[in-house]
């Protein structure tokens, strides 16, 4: 995971995504694969050729801001279960899917095996976790 403002609130990490070397690749290429994988966080992005490039980037640009949404959601879990532990409720992503209207994003457990989707979409030009 890459980014210097990592914040952390009760051990749920904040603001840890930096895409720019990937955004600068996607840039550069003028024809991109279906999928493509981030060199520093292996997390995986699928059905990107179904977005236009600045669409892509955009989201790239504030991945944080969705991952934010997610570790908010995470932490609020946890506080409606604190005697599981916090470790039950620390997540990271590993896979991306992006379609025109929403993109999922497959979490799993950083010390607890447990894997989900998570939904999120624009709305009103600001992005919130749909399912």
């Amino acid at each position: 995971m890459s980014g210097g403002k990592n914040k952390m609130s009760e051990n749920f990490p904040f603001n840890r995504f930096d895409f720019s070397v990937l955004i600068q690749k996607i840039k550069k290429n003028t024809h991109l694969l279906n999928i493509i994988t981030d060199d520093e966080t292996g997390i995986e992005f699928s059905n990107i050729q179904t977005v236009l490039t600045e669409e892509l980037v955009d989201f790239l640009e504030h991945f944080t801001v969705v991952d934010n949404l997610a570790q908010r959601y995470s932490e609020q879990q946890y506080k409606k279960h604190p005697s599981l532990g916090v470790k039950s409720f620390q997540i990271e992503p590993l896979w991306v899917e992006i379609s025109p209207k929403s993109v999922r994003i497959g979490y799993a457990g950083i010390h607890v095996n447990t894997d989900f989707t998570l939904t999120f979409s624009k709305i009103n030009g600001q992005w919130a976790l749909v399912d």
